[in-house]
């Protein structure tokens, strides 16, 4: 009996244990069918809201190309706001809200074309957003580097932000510089980019790989840096370029179009109005303009640049000034606000130590920064010459940068020369810098991190720097470098980014910082920042 009393039991406790794990197996997967499902409808959720904010955007895009360039105001009318017109439409089509920062980022909507929107449609607790810059900026502000020519990457430089070049791209793992006139070539990596960069290229690909000597991707024998194209493989580059067609047309600068609009801004000329047309049409170039305002006595003339700070402080009207009957003017330990006015250089502008800035410029000669406690710049500054940034830093001011447009070429050099105290994050200039000519930047010695950008739109008929191609040039080495007469360690598995010795983060705020400086085209476009969730 007792035996069969334990056979019982056992069989009891067996069925009991398999009964319960039967009932856990259940459950286990009743939750987990329940939360596939949570998951698919969470899923489902975002990607709703995702194709409503891009449908959006779409939509904003294809609507603004067909609008004409007539005045900020009339842009306001044909746009509407959340109540009425377009905008209400697209909200109520893509159930999204569209909200107008434009007065918040303290853009003067009475006279600019720049609007901001921040698209959001929610998603459960969180919304998924994207901010649109409407513009007629040209195109190049939207890039970190680029050039309507040739963009050449020699060496291990990173960049955070999208790069264009509307011709040919060439990227080599070595860095070219100069030293006592003789050319020397040295391996290092391959440039890195942000995850979120593009690369725009409109014409062939071409990569160089040194193979720690095993080939040449440059020939130096005519002392020039002349493509060893023999070596370089077409079509092919490193992995982590992400390519792209630009979908978009490229917008570019009317450098003496551009010009004549900003002397006239200085001049107080009201624009759309048939006295700013006129001038437009009939005033010749730039320099001819000039001349006919002044004449007409349309700017205060001031002849030492010591006098400037007194005269804008006992003087109020609200002219611009001039600074004229010298070839040069040093500006250096002193610290001037123009306010509203424009301040036009008659001559060569050399802005030295301790210089801060606030206001427009316009400079008829050449513009050199030098100076090793830096200088300070809340400005745009125009130069029909070339501009030479050498031995210094440039930061901003009262949370402004600078943007320098140059008709000649551009000469970035000896910044922070042999500077091994890496500061990835902190920039040493900050600002957007752009060349009608091109540019060619030695990073090497120079330890090189901009915020802003850098773009050369190319010349093939102005003098090319050392025989590269026309466009802009980056030679970056990646790692510590304490001289230059003996060539750097080559180090092509230094993988650090932070140790690259030329640093670029494009700043979209450049767009909404530099405000009535910024040069115009004749064409609104729309600029798309990070879709964000939160």
């Amino acid at each position: 009996m007792n035996e069969k009393g334990y056979s019982l039991v056992l069989v009891m406790l067996t069925v009991t244990v398999f009964f319960i794990i039967g009932l856990t197996i259940l459950s286990v997967s009743i939750y987990q069918a329940k939360f596939t499902q949570v998951r698919v409808e969470d899923v489902t959720s975002l990607h709703d809201a995702v194709k409503a904010v891009e449908e959006t955007v779409a939509e904003l895009k294809a609507k603004i190309k067909t609008l004409p360039l007539s005045t900020p105001t009339q842009l306001d009318i044909d746009l509407g706001n959340a109540q009425t017109g377009f905008l209400s439409e697209l909200m109520k089509r893509h159930s999204v809200t569209i909200e107008d920062i434009t007065d918040a980022k303290g853009i003067a909507r009475n006279k600019l074309f720049t609007r901001v929107f921040r698209i959001s449609a929610p998603y459960e607790k969180k919304t998924v957003s994207r901010e649109v810059i409407i513009t007629n900026a040209p195109s190049f502000l939207k890039y970190a580097i680029g050039s309507r020519k040739n963009v050449t990457l020699n060496g291990g430089s990173y960049i955070d932000g999208n790069i264009y070049a509307g011709n040919d791209i060439y990227v080599t793992n070595v860095a070219n510089y100069i030293y006592n006139s003789t050319l020397y070539s040295v391996q290092t990596t391959f440039p890195t980019t942000s995850e979120k960069s593009i690369l725009f290229v409109e014409g062939n690909r071409y990569t160089c790989d040194h193979e720690n000597g095993a080939r040449s991707c440059y020939n130096l024998n005519n002392n020039k840096f002349e493509y060893s194209l023999l070596n370089y493989s077409e079509h092919e580059l490193p992995p982590s370029l992400l390519i792209q067609k630009e979908t978009e047309d490229f917008i570019d600068v009317d450098f003496s179009w551009t010009l004549k609009d900003k002397l006239l801004l200085a001049a107080g000329v009201e624009p759309f109005s048939y006295e700013y047309a006129n001038y437009i049409k009939n005033s010749g170039d730039p320099e001819h303009l000039f001349n006919q305002l002044k004449e007409n006595e349309a700017f205060s003339l001031v002849d030492d640049v010591m006098l400037l700070k007194d005269f804008i402080k006992n003087n109020q009207n609200s002219k611009s000034i001039v600074l004229q009957s010298a070839p040069s003017y040093v500006f250096e330990n002193e610290e001037l606000n123009l306010e509203d006015k424009w301040l036009i250089v008659d001559g060569d502008l050399y802005l030295g130590n301790n210089s801060k800035l606030k206001g427009n410029i316009i400079v008829f000669g050449d513009l050199i920064i030098n100076g090793k406690s830096g200088v300070q710049l809340a400005s745009t500054i125009y130069v029909t010459g070339k501009t030479s940034i050498y031995d210094t830093n440039i930061s901003g001011l009262d949370n402004e940068q600078v943007v320098i447009l140059s008709k000649g070429r551009l000469e970035l050099y000896r910044v922070n020369e042999f500077n091994n105290s890496f500061s990835f994050e902190k920039e040493n200039l900050q600002g957007y810098f752009y060349t009608e000519s091109n540019a060619v930047i030695y990073a090497v010695g120079s330890y090189i991190n901009i915020r802003g950008g850098l773009f050369a739109k190319g010349n093939s008929e102005q003098t090319i720097a050392d025989g590269f191609s026309e466009g802009v040039t980056i030679n970056a080495y990646r790692g510590v470098v304490t001289s230059l007469s003996e060539p750097p360690n080559s180090n092509p598995t230094l993988t650090n980014v932070s140790e690259s010795r030329f640093i670029i983060r494009h700043d979209k705020n450049v767009l909404i910082d530099r405000g009535l400086g910024l040069p115009f085209s004749k064409r609104l476009h729309v600029i798309i920042d990070e879709l964000s969730v939160k």
